[in-house]
């Protein structure tokens, strides 16, 4: 199973919290941002993604181009505290009218999955996508809006897997 590198580094719950955005960092797990659910910078990189989910990541993933890779898609969970866990689905393939793939992060609360189990995404609670065309990003709105708040050293990391952002 491949593991969507940007994971290591962040992992979307839009929960209410003190600051605009706040990093909660966890032994041996990709560090998490909390979000509040009125940022409206984030709000707008899901709405992009549900926007252009059908017309980009869609045909992209039915198209079988050999220079696209690592199809993801992010998906809310409802959580018990009442906020929600955007989760990572990799390993993404499109059966019967439905988006299939591995959950690719450990969520923080319990939400009925883990790491590794295979779910069905529900594209209602959508709020991105990436796939990768070589080595640039497509999609990865969430990521790009978080790519702002990280440190120059956090930033360097994620560059040096030679991925390019667009």
């Amino acid at each position: 199973m491949k593991k969507l590198l940007i994971t290591v580094l962040f992992l979307l719950i839009a929960i209410s919290c003190e600051n605009k955005r706040e990093k909660v960092q966890r032994d041996g797990e990709p560090d998490v941002v909390l979000v509040e659910t009125e940022d409206d910078e984030m709000n707008t990189a899901i709405e992009s993604a549900k926007k252009t989910f059908k017309s980009d990541f869609h045909q992209a993933l039915l198209s079988k181009n050999p220079n696209f890779s690592n199809f993801t898609i992010k998906q809310k969970f409802d959580t018990p505290s009442g906020g929600g866990e955007h989760i990572w689905i990799g390993d993404i393939i499109f059966d019967y009218g439905k988006y299939h793939g591995i959950i690719q992060n450990e969520p923080m609360e319990p939400i009925g999955v883990k790491l590794g189990d295979e779910v069905v995404v529900n594209v209602e609670n959508l709020s991105d996508w990436m796939y990768y065309d070589n080595n640039k990003v497509k999609g990865a709105y969430t990521v790009k809006v978080l790519r702002k708040t990280m440190s120059d050293e956090e930033r360097k990391q994620m560059d040096s897997q030679g991925l390019i952002y667009e």
